[in-house]
């Protein structure tokens, strides 16, 4: 196949079919592994994010949302089925609570029934907590043994760029690894996305409304993607083990492909950044035109 990004295999778009995707991906992977409760979790954390899961507000944090959550649980079973087709094996239930985490690893950004009404930007600073927290009542509301539950939070905290690695006590080996994904997979799922620089102008909305610091504005945070580029890999490298290497495997046993289509989108993506940063234009936003987000964004801000 001749395939040079990711939407030429799939409609990344579409919720539906990046589940399905999994779907499939998991039966080569792990042809014994229940796909049921996967599947049943995506459907409800679907329903979450839309304000129509019990007890919930819908969410409309425009980065954090259930796409990414999708885009997320995609790129950990590619993970998951190139260390497979390397060779490195991983347990059958550890698996599924790995997928099962990379649905449940942003739903701190919900904000429940009771809380004040906002966009969930409001809980960026506790939503690694507040994920955490959540997928403790989902697991006892599902039935969830104990010690599923605690390697379900345990992988979702692996998501947080501050947590240190060397205090978790680990249940086994497996979820360590499968953590470490996850987090990989989280970044991937954001940095390969075709309109993600259009959409860190959704992100600086959720930096300001839960009072994080660090970017004066969204084109200030866009500049900023240039060093983030950077920390990025030294995450992947130091403290991820170069999990996102299995990628390379995944393309070439389910597609014919020799290259990571993530790392490609994502070294794409550079590029542009650096020529739009290198023409000093000083209306960067007019050159980032996807899915006409940051149009959207300058439309709502004028009314």
């Amino acid at each position: 196949m001749n395939a040079k990004r990711l939407y030429d295999l799939i409609n990344m778009d579409s919720a539906e079919e990046i589940l399905h995707e999994t779907e499939a991906v998991l039966q080569i992977a792990y042809p014994e592994v229940d796909a049921g409760p996967v599947i049943q979790v995506f459907h409800d954390t679907m329903s979450l994010y839309a304000g129509t899961y019990p007890g919930y507000q819908a969410c409309s944090t425009g980065y954090h949302d259930f796409q990414h959550c999708a885009e997320t649980l995609l790129a950990l079973i590619r993970l998951i089925h190139g260390a497979a087709a390397e060779g490195l094996l991983l347990a059958n239930p550890a698996v599924k609570l790995g997928l099962i985490a990379a649905l449940l690893h942003d739903t701190g950004y919900v904000p429940a029934q009771h809380e004040a009404i906002g966009a969930g930007g409001t809980h960026t600073a506790a939503h690694v907590n507040r994920s955490m927290n959540f997928a403790g009542h989902y697991g006892r509301q599902h039935g969830f043994t104990a010690d599923d539950i605690q390697a379900c939070q345990t992988m979702i905290c692996c998501t947080d760029f501050d947590a240190d690695f060397d205090a978790i006590m680990w249940p086994s080996q497996d979820v360590k690894l499968l953590g470490k994904m996850l987090a990989a997979a989280d970044l991937l799922a954001q940095m390969a996305d075709r309109a993600h620089l259009e959409k860190l102008f959704y992100l600086y909305q959720e930096f300001q409304e839960g009072l994080v610091s660090g970017s004066d504005s969204a084109e200030d945070l866009l500049r900023k993607t240039m060093d983030f580029h950077s920390i990025a890999e030294d995450r992947f490298k130091n403290k991820l083990e170069s999990t996102d290497r299995f990628m390379a495997a995944h393309f070439m046993q389910r597609w014919g492909i020799e290259d990571d289509l993530y790392r490609l989108a994502i070294e794409n993506e550079k590029a542009y950044l650096h020529t739009i940063m290198r023409h000093k234009d000083p209306d960067i936003s007019s050159r980032l035109r996807r899915k006409g987000i940051v149009k959207k964004i300058r439309s709502e801000k004028k009314n």
